[in-house]
């Protein structure tokens, strides 16, 4: 059930992700703030960035039981709403070209190659990152709490490090988050409140 709740949330947002990159019209280029330029572009942030990839299926594992589905239909609101977002607010920014030979560059150069050069506002990578990690905190775990805590905060630095987003679609992403969980939450308590009524 765990793979379930998992495989149902994260496709729903790459069938979002992607019908509204394939749908929407011309994109509105996102000029960079003083904080994206205080942070220095470098190939090497594509480890962390990746590394997204792998935090998602582990907070799904180790995650409380009762917070699955939760974190699920976190997951697939959060995919409609950023949808919404692309599809009526197409951004885009300027990407840095990486001219290194480096193992991360040539990472780089592969991610790009399959990545669309838009839906930048708001970061699902920050979105679906921050609501994993809040359905995965366990009282019982609080090594892990902070091991998860400062690994995402990595992965929400590299977007910027990497110039896949700018420091305003971590801000969207972060808003969204605390909009959909808190949401979600509440929707949850409701529909328990009803049936137990």
């Amino acid at each position: 059930m765990r793979l379930f709740y998992l495989l149902v949330g994260w496709i729903s947002v790459g069938i979002c992700y992607h019908s509204a990159a394939e749908l929407q019209g011309k994109p509105t280029r996102l000029e960079s703030s003083m904080i994206d330029r205080w942070i220095d572009f470098t190939p090497h942030a594509i480890w962390f960035y990746l590394s997204f990839f792998l935090i998602i299926p582990i907070c799904f594992w180790v995650a409380p039981y009762g917070r699955l589905r939760w974190m699920s239909a976190c997951f697939m609101l959060s995919g409609l709403i950023a949808a919404l977002c692309y599809l009526f607010f197409p951004t885009t920014m300027d990407f840095p070209v990486d001219t290194g030979n480096s193992a991360s560059s040539w990472l780089l150069a592969r991610l790009i190659d399959i990545d669309v050069p838009v839906n930048c506002f708001p970061s699902l990578h920050v979105t679906l990152t921050m609501l994993a990690i809040w359905g995965s905190f366990d009282r019982d775990h609080p090594l892990r709490n902070i091991i998860l805590v400062f690994w995402g905060m990595a992965i929400a630095f590299s977007i910027i490090q990497l110039r896949r987003h700018l420091f305003i679609d971590f801000m969207g992403g972060m808003i969204l988050a605390l909009m959909v969980g808190y949401g979600m939450r509440y929707g949850f308590i409701r529909l328990a409140q009803q049936q137990s009524g």
